[in-house]
């Protein structure tokens, strides 16, 4: 296992913002990035932001850097057509049959999937949080992930000059920024941690690790929807893609796709808010072949942008993860934070954005398991 953690870091979906992992298939059993694989099919972000004008500014700021990279991205005339015609509307969770046939149909051996978290227009001063995964089409393996979040302000500096007050440009920053590990197009992807790991000085409030995990971890694991105990709308679904990304970086597991994950739960008929019977557990893990899931409640998150509370973002995370065959618990985790927590001196330091900040309060929580 020691070997694992020498895999890269990645974070992302929705327009997010953050890290990327890269994964090394003669490692985990993952496949790779091969030799002459740079037709790409770029599937439409789902958009969790809230904001409709979100998915029109960022996909082709999106499109063009996969574009940059030395990626040929498959036209959207091409795209439409075959989403229509499989009736694919969760393009940010597509089944495993739905990747092979679009590997098939249009000649594409990766495909790029994420979502949109955050996207605020607020004048002087916007925001932007996305996140994504690169997906094999003949497997539906991840071979990538990663995500990413600004504000406007986060690039003030001396005098307050440097603030980016257009929300086009600031899109571009953290598509810069969630694409920094992605792999070159062409080029075979070799096992290495991300540059940009996330990494965060506080340690998880409240942990409980059966030692399992150190002689028969895991090999597989899935995480199930979250539930949200939260106001904010959407936020579990940010949440969930958020943990996949922050486990795959870690480099421990084989993270099952969230499309795959969907696909069985819609399949087996289970929802597994708040809690999931022992019967019911182990189809699920039959189903995705998985050896443990994750799954939790989102206590708080507060994006800084709700009038009457508190301008620096906060979200609080509560997650188990359980053995498929047995029920047992192997883990348990409580963690939260505040992005002014983090300020050292003046502004430096200072999290403003919120996906950035989950990404921390989840590499936490990952590095206990």
């Amino acid at each position: 296992m020691n070997m694992c953690r020498l895999l890269p870091s990645a974070i992302g979906n929705k327009p997010y913002a953050i890290p990327v992992v890269l994964a090394a298939s003669l490692l985990m059993g993952w496949p790779s990035v091969s030799d002459g694989a740079t037709r790409i099919a770029v599937l439409p972000f789902q958009n969790v932001s809230g904001h409709l004008e979100a998915p029109r500014i960022i996909m082709p700021i999106i499109s063009k850097a996969v574009q940059d990279r030395g990626y040929e991205v498959v036209e959207l005339n091409s795209l439409e057509p075959f989403l229509f015609r499989h009736r694919i509307r969760a393009t940010e969770k597509i089944r495993r049959d739905h990747l092979v046939e679009l590997g098939k149909e249009l000649g594409v051996p990766l495909a790029l999937v994420g979502s949109v978290d955050l996207f605020a227009d607020t004048p002087g001063n916007p925001q932007w949080g996305i996140s994504g995964r690169l997906l094999a089409t003949d497997s539906g393996g991840i071979l990538w992930a990663g995500a990413a979040g600004f504000t406007g302000d986060d690039f003030t500096g001396f005098l307050g000059l440097g603030t980016v007050t257009f929300p086009d440009r600031l899109a571009e920053l953290a598509v810069d920024r969630m694409f920094t590990d992605f792999p070159s197009g062409g080029v075979k992807a070799e096992p290495a941690r991300s540059a940009q790991a996330v990494r965060s000085r506080k340690i998880p409030g409240r942990i409980f690790r059966d030692p399992q995990l150190d002689t028969e971890p895991p090999r597989r694991v899935a995480v199930l929807p979250f539930e949200n105990g939260t106001e904010r709308r959407g936020a579990a679904l940010i949440v969930d893609d958020l943990m996949v990304a922050g486990l795959f970086r870690v480099g421990r597991f084989d993270v099952v796709d969230p499309g795959e994950v969907l696909h069985a739960l819609q399949t087996l008929a289970v929802a597994p808010y708040g809690g999931i019977d022992l019967d019911s557990l182990r189809r699920i893990g039959e189903a995705l072949d998985a050896d443990a899931v994750i799954l939790g409640r989102v206590e708080d998150y507060n994006e800084g942008l709700r009038p009457g509370t508190s301008t620096s973002p906060s979200i609080a995370l509560d997650a188990r993860m359980l053995e498929t065959k047995t029920g047992k618990i192997l883990w348990m985790g409580y963690h939260e934070g505040l992005g002014e927590e983090y300020q050292i001196v003046l502004e430096f330091g200072k999290i403003k954005s919120m996906v950035p900040l989950a990404m921390r309060i989840i590499a936490d929580l990952a590095e206990t398991m």
